[in-house]
């Protein structure tokens, strides 16, 4: 499937699945029930359709099966292994996009092709570039800007800490290769103790769109030092956030600042590619400790309409329909600003616990948005590796964070929609985004000894008593039930421990 263009670059189709074509298909065969190969989220559209059209599913095949992940729309979910032993010549549909590989394993085992489906529609070429060759040097083929524009309309902004060199030439290399050259970058080296400064040294040498700004130690994002060296170092209509182990596509600014001035969006949301900074990772045949397994994630694609006016904003996260990170967005410096000021005049304990994750960050500035313009394509490029702070920071501020985004689609569902449209979209949300902090194993336990004790039982406790949560919990199945039912006892135990202490 991947076609390697030089030892650096990787290059392969998207393929997305094409519920039409999978109609047709199986109307034509005439089959009245099969096996599905994925339990990703084409695996869930592909189990709604075959439903809708009275098609049975006798059971799911994934890799997770040989993780104790056995259950699946109350379907059992079978191993590789297990797959081989039980198939007994139905028709099997192969879901994932990254699917060539498993197509192979499929032929090589002796199963017939013509009893294999799958339905895909490729929808654009994508290269990953993994910046491995980026090491010692600056690229000599980047027209290098030799003056700062005299009305620059945006500006890109990279916080940087002891980024792997390659990463962080290659964030800055995507961004001086931008098609639309009328821009300034912002590089805030945070206390880095590596050759992050002498990097960017380099290329402000070169490129004079480039600031560098060299602060005296680390500071968390929620610290007023950064928060006001961002705000008092944007140029231009409108502010870019760039993670120095990231990239933009060449296109990006001008695109999304095209789609920013046509429709007045406050926001530009673009697609972004989640990738393995390993490009040697099988997803097919290796294991991962991440939260998922397939080799590429791409954010979420073809929402419902392109513009999201301010009703139904909150609507739209709810259902992540509008992307919930804090990547991968054009905002305008009006309203990037007005959230600086806001969060900027809350208690430090207050910003300090409720702000690490950028999802807080995301619910604040989409609440004080107008216009919204999500677009389909993949623009930004960012990449997972196992030090990355996803991965390993402050969980029990992520979890607040996650309090703090809830009490607010909360409250604004039930401002704006009547009690049961409400309690749909609040459910949704917390269904989503309860699961991705689970994941991060959160040592609850822990709470009682932090600073700010009160405010997290406070929130652990509304967490405890809210009906959904408990709902979602008592009724999951297969390897999500453990973790659930942990969540709910620690969280039980970390209560009733503050309480009697106290």
């Amino acid at each position: 499937m991947d076609n390697k263009l030089d030892d650096d670059l990787v290059s392969y189709d998207v393929y997305e699945l094409d519920l039409r074509s999978l109609e047709k298909q199986v109307k034509s065969l005439g089959i009245t029930s099969l096996i599905i190969w994925g339990v990703g989220a084409n695996g869930k559209e592909a189990y709604r359709l075959l439903t809708n059209i009275g098609v049975e599913v006798d059971y799911y095949v994934d890799i997770k099966g040989a993780h104790n992940h056995r259950s699946f729309k109350k379907r059992k979910v079978l191993s590789v292994e297990e797959f081989k032993k039980e198939y007994n010549n139905e028709y099997i549909l192969v879901t994932p996009s990254i699917h060539f590989e498993i197509l192979d394993w499929l032929e090589n085992n002796n199963i017939p092709k013509e009893k294999v489906i799958t339905a895909f529609y490729t929808t654009e070429k994508i290269h990953i570039d993994f910046g491995t060759r980026l090491h010692n040097t600056h690229s000599d083929d980047i027209e290098y800007a030799q003056v700062r524009p005299e009305n620059p309309a945006a500006t890109f902004t990279s916080i940087v800490y002891n980024t792997p060199e390659h990463m962080f030439r290659r964030a800055i290399e995507g961004t001086l290769r931008q098609s639309r050259r009328d821009y300034m970058y912002v590089i805030i080296i945070n206390g880095a103790t590596d050759d992050s400064l002498a990097i960017a040294n380099e290329y402000a040498k070169l490129d004079a769109r480039i600031v560098v700004i060299d602060l005296d130690r680390n500071y968390r994002w929620t610290e007023p030092k950064l928060l006001n060296t961002i705000k008092d170092n944007i140029y231009g209509d409108y502010w870019c956030q760039l993670d120095s182990d990231d990239y933009y596509v060449n296109t990006f600014l001008e695109e999304t600042l095209k789609l920013g001035y046509e429709n007045e969006a406050d926001i530009v949301c673009a697609r972004t590619c989640l990738f393995f900074d390993d490009k040697n990772f099988n997803s097919f045949y290796d294991s991962s400790n991440f939260d998922f397994h397939d080799r590429y994630y791409f954010n979420v694609a073809h929402p419902y309409c392109h513009i999201y006016g301010h009703d139904n904003i909150m609507t739209a996260l709810a259902k992540s329909y509008i992307c919930t990170t804090f990547w991968g967005k054009l905002y305008s410096k009006e309203v990037f600003n007005a959230f600086l000021e806001d969060i900027l005049a809350m208690p430090n304990e207050e910003r300090d616990l409720y702000y690490r994750l950028d999802i807080a960050w995301t619910y604040h500035i989409l609440n004080i948005s107008e216009r919204i313009y999500n677009s389909d394509k993949v623009l930004h490029y960012a990449s997972q590796r196992a030090t990355n702070s996803t991965f390993t920071l402050a969980p029990i501020e992520w979890l607040m964070s996650l309090c703090l985004a809830y009490k607010n689609i909360k409250r604004e569902m039930y401002l704006y929609y009547k009690k049961q449209k409400a309690h749909k979209y609040y459910k949704k949300f917390i269904k989503i985004h309860l699961l991705f902090m689970i994941n991060r194993k959160i040592d609850l336990l822990s709470a009682k000894a932090h600073p700010l004790s009160d405010m997290i039982i406070e929130n652990l406790k509304m967490l405890f008593d809210d009906e959904v949560v408990k709902s979602i919990c008592s009724r999951q199945t297969g390897t999500n039930k453990a973790k659930y039912k942990k969540f709910l006892n620690d969280m039980e135990s970390t209560i009733n421990e503050y309480d009697l202490e106290v």
